[in-house]
């Protein structure tokens, strides 16, 4: 028999794809196709020392985020008053910061 997917496993399963995903981009990144030489590693695409640091800080708080809003939104009713809290205050915050770090 097969079994039933539930919400909650399924946005569990898309935010592994998601997040793996940017794992895996980040590392393949720097290789890149050339029709006459094939495919080669462009070393200015090369993530290295404080960048990469800044880049897992990122994936490791931003995956998180998500799982702890997904667990948070089918927990309880309260849990998921939280979630829309939270979720109002990213929606807000997140357009402010990027503003702030583009100056």
């Amino acid at each position: 028999m097969i079994k039933e997917l539930s919400m909650k496993s399924l946005l569990n399963i898309i935010g592994l794809f998601i997040f793996l995903g940017m794992i895996i981009m980040a590392i393949t990144n720097p290789l890149t196709i050339d029709p006459n030489i094939g495919i080669f590693q462009n070393d200015k695409a090369i993530m290295k020392g404080k960048k990469l640091y800044e880049f897992a800080i990122f994936i490791l708080i931003s995956s998180f985020t998500y799982f702890l809003l997904v667990q948070l939104y089918f927990s309880t009713p309260k849990g998921r008053k939280v979630f829309f809290i939270v979720l109002s205050v990213l929606a807000i915050a997140a357009p402010m910061v990027a503003i702030y770090l583009e100056r």
